[in-house]
């Protein structure tokens, strides 16, 4: 069994609220293969969320993020290994959350011996078993 080590990226949207506690429901949970995958999700999603109940300011806040640039140092952060994030606030104290951090994916075929590679493009989403990376890659 050869035991195959992949690079991806955990990107996850929550949304808290008082009707749930303030405990964290996940909206959408993906592992994909570059941080350029992860930062257009949110930057897409950010330029729809409008339809999420967002106060004027807040709606300025999520497209200046997405258009003028804001994104960038996130782009960044993923790329020296960091995690990044963003989150805006809702009506009725609910606020959503997006969070992209680096992991490790293994993946198992059918023998040799233990090797550690980037994951191509495209794969890497359906690895079963990821966790965070640490350190630098």
């Amino acid at each position: 069994m050869t035991a195959l080590v992949a690079h991806g990226f955990r990107f996850e949207v929550l949304r808290y609220g008082p009707a749930t506690g303030f405990v964290p429901e996940p909206i959408d949970l993906r592992i994909l293969p570059g941080p350029r995958d992860a930062i257009r999700i949110i930057r897409v999603q950010l330029r729809t969320s409008h339809v999420l109940g967002l106060t004027p300011r807040e709606t300025t806040r999520a497209l200046h993020w997405a258009d003028q640039g804001g994104w960038v140092q996130a782009l960044a952060a993923l790329h020296r290994g960091e995690s990044c994030g963003f989150t805006l606030l809702l009506r009725k104290g609910r606020h959503i959350e997006w969070h992209v951090r680096p992991v490790r994916c293994l993946t198992l075929a059918p023998s040799g011996p233990l090797t550690e590679q980037p994951a191509p493009e495209g794969e890497g989403a359906d690895t079963p078993a990821c966790q965070p990376a640490t350190g630098s890659r």
